[in-house]
C-alpha cells in the first residue's frame, strides 16, 4: 500500500493516536537512548493491530467483533506478500486449533496499481 493510503488507514481504520504519528514524522524515536546503535522506523512501517465492533446497520443486528492488522511495510513490498500469508495460515492455524471461529481473510492492497476496464 502506499505511503498515503497506509497512513490514513492507520489513523482512521486502525485508530493508531495521529500524534503518535506525528511524533514519528517529526524524526523522534521510540526506542530508548540508553540502548546502543537504535535505528527506528519509518511512520510507514508501523505495524498495529486492533479489535472493532461492526455492524450490517440494522440495529437489531448484533455487532460481531473484527481484528485488523496491518503487518510491517517494509521498503520491499514483495517480501509484504508473504508475510501476510504466512501470518493468515498462522491465525487460522491457531483459531482451528482451539476450537474458535475459522474465518480468517487476507487482504493485500496495494493502491499504485492500475486496474483494467
Amino acid at each position: 500500500m502506499p505511503h498515503r493510503g497506509r497512513l490514513a488507514t492507520l489513523v482512521v481504520l486502525n485508530e493508531y493516536p495521529f500524534r503518535n504519528l506525528l511524533f514519528k514524522a517529526a524524526g523522534a524515536n521510540d526506542i530508548p537512548e540508553e540502548i546502543n546503535d537504535r535505528i527506528d522506523d519509518m511512520p510507514t512501517h508501523i505495524a498495529i493491530s486492533n479489535t472493532k465492533k461492526f455492524t450490517s446497520g440494522n440495529k437489531d443486528t448484533q455487532h460481531n467483533r473484527t481484528t485488523l492488522t496491518m503487518i510491517h511495510n517494509p521498503s520491499h513490498l514483495e517480501s509484504q506478500n508473504a508475510i501476510g500469508m504466512g501470518k493468515t495460515r498462522a491465525k487460522l492455524d491457531d483459531f482451528i486449533s482451539e476450537g474458535k471461529d475459522s474465518r480468517v481473510l487476507n487482504i493485500q492492497a496495494h493502491g499504485d496499481a492500475a486496474f483494467p476496464g
